[in-house]
């Protein structure tokens, strides 16, 4: 079983791999190479970058409402 799931971890790498790269190819015939070139780095980090920072602005929104909420309850307790 875990053997079968790093075969599909390779796969997917290797077909998000070959698909940035088709992707970069296909963007520097139609906007040239350092606009390409940006698109396919940005879309890296923001695969790499991404999850990290929806959960920090997950919790910010949490901690936000959280202070709110406290905040009111405060407020009603006067």
């Amino acid at each position: 079983m875990h053997q079968d799931q790093n075969q599909d971890q390779a796969l997917a790498a290797t077909l998000a791999a070959l698909l940035l790269v088709g992707v970069t190819l296909i963007a520097r015939e139609l906007i040239g190479l350092w606009p390409a070139a940006g698109l396919g780095m940005g879309s890296v980090l923001i695969a790499y970058w991404g999850p990290a920072a929806a959960r920090r602005i997950a919790l910010a929104v949490a901690a936000r409402r959280f202070g709110r909420h406290i905040a009111a309850y405060e407020r009603a307790a006067r």
